[in-house]
């Protein structure tokens, strides 16, 4: 069935139905010069005590049918040799699991259907090579401390209520949120914006809600000619952050190491909670257990903002100031597999601060180009082509062109061969760069 869109005023209303939904709106806005924007947002949750137990009810069951689900289908294809598809195993296998466990009954239908899908997804994941085989879900880990929902009939909104802010989530009801600074309700979820699904996930004693949001935009004019000012590339490491310029010139971004930073601090809160007593056969801990894990869980969370602020201000001065981002496709699952390095790999985020940057350029019609991780933008001459084996080494930081003899410093002849290659490919897509 195909999907259509009809426009009301200034809202668009779409019906019919797809595998690839957002590539069907995308196609069925194409005669209004419009596309779908789907984006996120986060908000601290404030609940009772009440609404505590009834969030922990949902991720619980949520839990509970994930590795369900999981357990069913590898038995069924080790029986069969066949696969117990989603849609089966809802139609066949739903109504029964509901008799027989009555704590199901209490779960919103979307938040049990979800579950099942992710471990679909996840299977699909497995099979293209993106990912490991589906894992069980623990409640001592993040995986296991979330559950997501979908928005029907206005099941899910933002309200007020005396003059506080709050969303009402399927069988919790109205919940109360920390309203961002210099933020409403209105600015929050603007008008046209229509919610899809929440997302609450459990990290300690906090409650977040992740709501997955869509709206309808203006398509970004794709640009056909940039100038080659107007080109950034990026050479990204550990001692720098990252060296990010263009032709003639460079800026180097220091690496805030926040691990380092926050490291004797950490190391000295995670000693302490080491000492308390704590129960290994009921996951339990005394009352100083808890106080000092919640610490722990405190200072890891300041590590984490602290890193997100930074990339998300870093990406948007490059989103606003280019129109081209060129950068490295980095193995960082290899990377990390280095044990003198993962500490530091998995500190810089560099995926996650890619990502920032590629969303934010395409919002505005620009280009994000990644050169393929085996072109060797460190070992050759920015200047005359030659290839210097040697500077396979990382302890090279500095080397002279045996063949022309000009001085290089490794990061910046990195960042010249990147952006180089950066507008190779723009051209080969159809881009002209003017000097």
């Amino acid at each position: 069935m195909a999907v259509t869109a009809t426009k009301n005023g200034d809202i668009f209303i779409f019906s019919g139905r797809a595998y690839h939904i957002t590539e069907a709106k995308n196609k069925a806005l194409e005669p209004y010069g419009c596309m779908v924007h789907d984006y996120g947002l986060v908000l601290e949750l404030v609940p009772d005590a009440g609404q505590r137990q009834s969030l922990a009810q949902q991720i619980g069951n949520a839990r509970f049918m994930r590795n369900r689900y999981l357990n069913d289908r590898i038995a069924y294809y080790e029986e069969t040799k066949g696969t117990l598809s989603v849609n089966e195993y809802k139609s066949k296998h739903f109504p029964e699991l509901r008799k027989e466990f009555g704590f199901l009954q209490l779960s919103d239908k979307f938040a049990l259907e979800s579950a099942v899908e992710h471990v679909d997804a996840a299977y699909k994941n497995f099979f293209s090579g993106r990912a490991a085989f589906p894992k069980f879900a623990s409640k001592w880990k993040p995986a296991g401390n979330s559950y997501t929902t979908k928005q029907t009939n206005g099941n899910i909104r933002l309200e007020e209520a005396d003059g506080l802010p709050y969303i009402r989530l399927p069988k919790i009801g109205l919940v109360r949120f920390v309203l961002p600074r210099k933020q409403t309700l209105q600015t929050l979820v603007p008008h046209g914006t229509s919610i899809l699904a929440a997302t609450v996930k459990k990290k300690g004693d906090r409650y977040t809600v992740s709501l997955q949001l869509e709206t309808v935009i203006t398509s970004p004019a794709k640009m056909v000619q940039v100038s080659i000012q107007d080109v950034l590339a990026a050479d990204m490491g550990l001692k720098l952050f990252a060296v990010i310029g263009s032709q003639g010139w460079e800026k180097e971004i220091p690496n805030p190491r926040w691990i380092r930073k926050h490291e004797k601090r950490l190391r000295r809160l995670q000693k302490s909670l080491s000492r308390k007593k704590y129960d290994q056969k009921t996951h339990t801990g005394s009352r100083n257990w808890e106080k000092a894990r919640r610490k722990v869980a405190a200072e890891q969370r300041k590590i984490a903002d602290q890193r997100k602020d930074f990339q998300h201000k870093l990406s948007r001065r490059i989103a606003d100031s280019c129109s081209a981002f060129c950068c490295e496709d980095l193995n960082i699952r290899g990377m990390v597999k280095n044990q003198h390095l993962s500490n530091e790999v998995s500190s810089v985020s560099w995926g996650q601060f890619l990502t920032m940057v590629k969303y934010k350029l395409e919002r505005q019609g620009k280009y994000f180009i990644q050169v393929s991780r085996w072109y060797p933008s460190s070992q050759v001459c920015s200047c005359c082509g030659y290839r210097n084996r040697e500077v396979k080494d990382l302890g090279v930081r500095q080397w002279t062109c045996p063949e022309c003899g000009t001085y290089h410093d490794r990061d910046i002849n990195a960042k010249d061969n990147i952006l180089a290659e950066g507008i190779r490919l723009l051209g080969e897509a159809g881009v002209s760069v003017a000097a």
